[in-house]
């Protein structure tokens, strides 16, 4: 088993830089002309842009598709088109699947606009390409195989995919486009290997077409083939798992099925027989399935990022950096980032480094999201997930899949690395305590440099583990946010000599209830638009594993001065006493 992405779905969202977005990029502001001290106004959305974006937001299916169609019609030149015929065919199979017409026009609508844009593309080019209509029928293939209609409609299309692809003119098309973006081109072997992935998932498609179909030796066939190149595709995984384990080989059927239960998005029909595999091992029981599952997990996912314990250099200051991470369980490209400060809290002690881990409902819902969390979100500017923030500065957004976490790390290491070295602005002393069912946080602050009017302290309880199998295949998340401190969770503003104590109390039952509400609220409410529900509701407290990060932060910049951390789990002998964390007994 390799661990390399989870999906093939995967393979569009985890590109390096990706990010999962709540909405649309906004244009890009104007520059002001010289001399205009006002707000430059935003550049105007294009019309075309304006109409495919509200047509999006229609919740109606047929009123949205007769405003995508009059779209088509008043923008027929518009680079959105294509984009207006996929939302069409997708609106008819989830919301009416019985128009099996009406399916069958929307698809070959997309086919014929993806053949035009082929030869258009053949006229200016070297090589007739067939690139549109070869990733469009296999589109059109796999939303039809998900949603079980149309099958024989499926093949066609499907073998479409397939055939269209010719490596030749795959990798000719692939060398130009970097040299068109003035981009290194990869090795030959690197091409091929990529050609040789794109194949395996078309192949997957066409294989879980004829399994549908009730031919199961050439979708064995063909499934193992696609499994050769890319065993992380989980469709073809759960597959192959159900075959095996419907010929009676129980050890096959369990080493996919395991895999596929990993991923975090499992269909049904494999979880079902996964679970029936293991009670016939463990006398109709589910005991110890998730511990099992806790051994397979760390065995089969190896952290990718190889890093050794930071040795403080002769610059080492009494800064403690605070890492701040966006990220959702429910979001492909988060894996990478999540991992990557995984691979952070290993090389850095807690008196070096502090990460919190605000979850958000970005892009499927995630039951370890608070409204606090969200509520910072928004004050970081909602940039999408993952995005990260070093002692306050944005060193940007984009994960990927959990092999790019080491690209992840690179980005953040040299500035976590400087804010080490550089003096600290606060000076922090932190008392906390577990006492019952209550946590109690005294931070006192002094020694600040900045004469910001806008500085705050941000007293956070967060969880150092929560294991919770999400979309994205990460099964245990560290250092989640779990509350705030301050009225509304806003924190507590400082005075203008900069210095001052500051209580906050968790009463942690009250926590959960709340959290339970929170969630409850959110799932009656439906995800944009959508209804859903939790495959868990992540609202209770291990009391055992929680710790307090508290930072000085300007509010207006997002600087962060100072931070400090105590381990609420670690005897008070054992907690950090550096200055950046001058712990008060």
């Amino acid at each position: 088993m390799t661990a390399r992405v989870l999906t093939a779905l995967y393979f569009s969202l985890a590109l390096s830089g990706a990010s999962a977005q709540t909405t649309p990029a906004a244009a890009q502001p104007a520059k002001p002309a010289a001399g205009d001290a006002a707000k430059p106004a935003a550049r105007e959305t294009p019309p075309d842009q304006k109409a495919y974006t509200e047509a999006g937001k229609i919740t109606d299916p047929e009123k949205k598709i007769a405003v995508l169609e009059k779209f088509k019609t008043d923008f027929p030149d518009s680079m959105y088109v294509s984009s207006a015929d996929s939302q069409i065919f997708s609106t008819l199979i989830q919301k009416m699947p019985e128009r099996k017409d009406r399916i069958r026009q929307a698809a070959k609508a997309m086919f014929a606009q993806s053949v035009a844009k082929d030869k258009a593309a053949s006229r200016e080019s070297t090589f007739a390409t067939t690139t549109n209509r070869g990733s469009t029928a296999t589109r059109i293939a796999d939303q039809l195989v998900s949603a079980d209609i149309l099958l024989k409609d499926a093949e066609s299309y499907a073998r479409k995919g397939v055939e269209a692809l010719r490596e030749n003119v795959w990798t000719a098309e692939r060398r130009e486009s970097y040299a068109r973006r003035k981009q290194k081109i990869p090795p030959p072997e690197e091409l091929a290997k990529s050609f040789q992935e794109t194949r395996a998932a078309r192949v997957a498609t066409l294989g879980l077409v004829e399994m549908k179909m009730g031919r199961t030796a050439v979708a064995q066939k063909l499934l193992e083939e696609s499994y050769a190149v890319t065993p992380s595709i989980v469709t073809v995984a759960a597959a192959l798992g159900e075959i095996a384990a419907k010929a009676g080989n129980d050890a096959k059927a369990l080493d996919y099925l395991i895999s596929v239960r990993l991923s975090g998005h499992a269909p049904d029909t494999a979880n079902q027989a996964f679970e029936t595999l293991y009670k016939k091992g463990h006398n109709g029981s589910l005991d110890g399935l998730e511990a099992m599952l806790d051994t397979e997990y760390h065995k089969r996912f190896p952290n990718p990022v190889h890093v050794e314990a930071y040795k403080a250099t002769e610059k080492r200051s009494g800064r403690m950096v605070l890492a701040e991470v966006f990220t959702g369980s429910g979001c492909p490209p988060c894996a990478g980032a999540d991992v990557a400060f995984d691979a952070a809290m290993e090389r850095y002690a807690r008196t070096d480094l502090a990460v919190v881990m605000y979850h958000v409902h970005v892009p499927r819902p995630d039951p370890m999201t608070t409204e606090g969390g969200t509520a910072r979100y928004e004050s970081y500017g909602k940039n999408g997930v993952p995005t990260f923030a070093i002692d306050g500065k944005k060193i940007g957004g984009g994960g990927g899949s959990r092999d790019m976490a080491t690209g992840v790390f690179e980005r953040f290491q040299k500035d976590l690395e400087t804010d080490l070295e550089t003096a600290a602005e606060a000076r922090l002393k932190i008392d906390a305590g577990l006492n019952g069912g209550t946590v109690k946080v005294s931070a006192a602050v002094d020694r600040v440099t900045s004469d910001s009017k806008n500085l705050k302290v941000q007293i956070l309880l967060v969880e150092k583990e929560i294991r919770h199998l999400g979309e994205n295949g990460i099964r245990f998340h560290p250092m989640v946010v779990r509350a705030f401190g301050g009225e509304k969770g806003e924190g507590y503003a400082i005075a203008a000599n900069g210095k001052g104590t500051f209580d906050a109390s968790f009463d942690l039952e009250a926590i959960g209830k709340d959290l339970r509400k929170q969630l409850d609220e959110y799932e009656a409410k439906g995800h944009r638009g959508e209804s859903f529900k939790f495959s868990a509701k992540k609202d209770q407290i291990d009391r055992t594993g929680l710790a307090v990060i508290v930072f000085v932060q300007d509010e207006k910049t997002k600087h962060v001065l100072q931070a400090g951390y105590v381990d609420l789990g670690a005897p008070a002998g054992m907690r950090p006493t550096t200055e950046a964390n001058g712990s008060v007994q």
